[in-house]
């Protein structure tokens, strides 16, 4: 997560999506950056007005833009089992999935880890369900979305991003079967109704209740 004063920018970091990258170039304009996943880099947006509230009441967030980044949920989950497989999680039997199958993930792993497979929307929902973001960008046109948002807050090195801390490609969508994707399907359905209704889609506060 990371809170700009100056440059009035949230961006509400979800998992798997390019956050590190992010990080990189946009961390020197933020005010306030949380940037390690055990102190709260993936707090949703309702819990940073929570938590911020005294810093919030500074600046009118109506003029803030609030963006982040959601990928396609079959991605997404193959790149929480694929990101788990890395040597660096060996240490920590509870993370590590280098020695599952992905049946076992789904039915062992998932369960203990709620939040890493919680629908992704949920991190850029306000406490009414409705967006709190002004763009929500799929992660699939991320290079067109990072345009948009270097424009709004006049921050272009964004515009050339690098990537970092990519996920091995150990298992991709052609090696799950039929009743695996109708897990993720299911687990993941609002994920889906919320990149057709807002994904890459520009929003003022005003048409966040459309």
């Amino acid at each position: 997560m990371l809170f700009s004063l100056t440059h009035k920018f949230l961006f509400i970091a979800n998992l798997k999506t390019a956050s590190t990258a992010i990080e990189v170039v946009l961390g020197p304009y933020a005010e306030l950056r949380l940037v390690r996943s055990e102190f709260g880099k993936h707090i949703s947006y309702v819990k940073f007005l929570e938590h911020f509230d005294w810093l919030t009441r500074r600046i009118d967030m109506n003029e803030v833009f609030v963006w982040g980044v959601i990928r396609e949920p079959v991605d997404y989950v193959l790149s929480v089992f694929n990101a788990h497989t890395k040597e660096r999680f060996r240490d920590q039997p509870k993370l590590y999935t280098g020695n599952l199958s992905f049946d076992d993930f789904l039915e062992s792993w998932a369960p203990t880890h709620p939040d890493q497979l919680r629908p992704q929307i949920s991190r850029f929902l306000r406490a009414d369900g409705q967006p709190g973001t002004n763009l929500l960008i799929t992660l699939d046109t991320l290079q067109e979305g990072l345009q948009m948002v270097a424009d709004k807050i006049d921050i272009p090195a964004l515009k050339s991003m690098p990537r970092d801390n990519e996920s091995p490609a150990v298992l991709s969508r052609a090696d799950l079967n039929a009743a695996q994707l109708a897990w993720i399907e299911k687990r993941f359905r609002k994920d889906t109704e919320a990149i057709a209704r807002w994904g890459n889609r520009l929003m003022s506060p005003g048409a966040m209740q459309a």
